[in-house]
């Protein structure tokens, strides 16, 4: 499985997909580049009263991911514990959402 974002290299920063042109420098040297998947949860949520697709999965957990690259994402945590700071990676992209876990090891990013 593959995590990628945009890297402008006219300024050097990482970018979603869905951009077209360097919000910060406004360049359109933009390439693929690929991520980690590694990084800590910077927030999260837990859903107990999910959208009619969801609801037999409900309670669960939606977190934002800072990654080690500095892209923030939001994603499903996939642990039945979840706090700020916590050392997380990808575990799955399932219909282009990210499905995150508990890192399997400890050390810092």
């Amino acid at each position: 499985m593959e995590l990628t974002a945009k890297h402008c290299t006219h300024c050097d920063q990482i970018h979603s997909h869905d951009k077209y042109h360097c919000p910060l420098c406004f360049s359109e040297e933009l390439e693929e580049r690929q991520l980690s998947g590694k990084g800590e949860v910077y927030s999260y949520t837990k859903i107990y009263a999910a959208p009619k697709q969801f609801a037999d999965q409900a309670p669960f957990f939606v977190i934002l991911v800072h990654l080690e690259e500095g892209l923030k994402v939001t994603a499903r945590y996939s642990g039945e514990k979840v706090q700020i700071g916590e050392k997380v990676e990808l575990e799955s992209i399932v219909n282009r959402a990210y499905h995150f876990q508990p890192a399997m090891s400890k050390t810092a990013f």
